[in-house]
């Protein structure tokens, strides 16, 4: 269950067409098998992961465009964004409507086997590992220095192109800054028009490919470390079947459409606190 990494690139930022989303019309999924995959998925964890994540990008964000002085004002306003229970149903409501009318049973017969739960548990642990920066550069320097078994980084090439982990993270990324500069464009210090926030984010395009691909290069085999190759190998196999797309994309689309927002309402808090401050 890999997540979605959204990254903040300050002024210099990129953006890149989301993959198509093409909504079923079938029923929504029954809230009882909602509510297994929700667990098998351990998405309770992965939400906690991602709120720590965004806090401490919300704390970048206020030095930079703040001067760091953004009280007590900002602080409320940060902690409605992250807020656990409205980021649970922006998650929830997008990732059911995508998976409306899908076959689940194969979805939960893999996440809530061992082997499922055990990808579940890794991939968890190196996500918060990644938190402290020095660890994820570590994992990139392994990257860079080709430091890997040849045999276990070709795996994780092959899981990576089977999910197109580059391309529904590079756009995924690169959409919620374009959300976030949509939202600082309300400020008088940052106004632009839509034309011009996309040739702001399409000019580091290439950057944030390349560095969204040695990001997950060095999550993936940290994640994947303990697992056996033939463990790995089940898991591409489940992800190239239908119902393994079916997630994958269910995944991207509930965590795109949750960082939108978010990001949006970040860059808008921005462009609110300058208008009531004299910086």
């Amino acid at each position: 269950m890999s997540l979605l990494r959204a990254t903040l690139l300050a002024i210099g930022l990129s953006v890149a067409v989301a993959p198509v989303t093409v909504r079923a019309e079938a029923a929504q999924m029954t809230p009882e098998v909602q509510d297994r995959l929700w667990a098998a998925l351990d998405m309770p964890g992965a939400l906690d992961v991602m709120r720590e994540e965004g806090q401490s990008l919300t704390r970048d964000v206020e030095e930079q465009y703040l001067a760091g002085r953004g009280g007590t004002l900002w602080n409320d306003t940060i902690a409605g964004i992250y807020a656990p229970d409205l980021m649970d149903q922006m998650m929830r409501d997008g990732m059911s409507a995508d998976l409306a009318g899908a076959d689940t049973d194969p979805m939960l017969a893999f996440f809530e086997s061992d082997l499922g739960q055990r990808i579940v548990s890794l991939e968890m642990s190196a996500r918060e590992a990644f938190l402290d920066p020095d660890t994820e550069e570590a994992a990139r320097e392994r990257v860079r220095s080709d430091m890997l078994d040849p045999d276990r980084a070709a795996l994780i090439d092959q899981f990576i192109a089977v999910n197109d982990l580059v391309d529904y993270n590079t756009s995924g990324a690169m959409n919620t800054n374009v959300a976030f500069l949509k939202g600082l464009s309300n400020s008088e210090f940052f106004e632009m028009g839509e034309q011009e926030i996309l040739d702001r984010v399409w000019s580091d395009s290439d950057a944030s490919r390349a560095d969204t691909e040695e990001w997950l290069r060095a999550y993936l085999s940290t994640a994947y470390q303990p697992l056996s190759d033939d463990d790995i190998q089940a898991y591409i196999d489940f992800s190239v079947t239908d119902a393994g797309q079916r997630l994958n994309r269910a995944l991207f689309v509930g965590f795109g459409e949750m960082y939108s927002s978010q990001y949006y309402a970040l860059g808008l808090a921005v462009a609110d606190q300058l208008a009531g401050q004299d910086l």
